[in-house]
């Protein structure tokens, strides 16, 4: 299979829109009382995990639903690299936010 720019274009917005779902959900958890030395395992702080996970989970339908909405218009080989960019990126955010990045 040959990459294509409208291929290339579709995987970018993917994962720029991984990007902004990860963004957002750190962000809301660190407003949520979380951040670096939050005791995530205490009962007090079930609020910025669970608030963390519903955030990521909407974030996730979000950019699904408009990966599909832009595959329509912007052809196949678009339609081609959002698929792969949202699985892509899924798996790489997916994986940063089970601390497979970390130390």
């Amino acid at each position: 299979m040959e990459l294509t720019r409208p291929m290339v274009a579709g995987a970018v917005v993917a994962l720029a829109g991984h990007g902004v779902a990860l963004g957002v959900t750190l962000a809301v958890a660190i407003a949520a009382g979380g951040g670096p030395d939050a005791d995530l395992d205490s009962g007090g702080r079930f609020g910025v995990l669970f608030s963390a996970a519903f955030t990521y989970g909407i974030a996730q339908l979000v950019l699904l639903w408009g990966c599909v909405a832009l595959s329509g218009p912007l052809g196949r080989g678009s339609s081609s690299g959002l698929v792969a960019g949202w699985v892509l990126g899924l798996a790489a955010s997916l994986s940063y936010v089970c601390g497979g990045f970390g130390p």
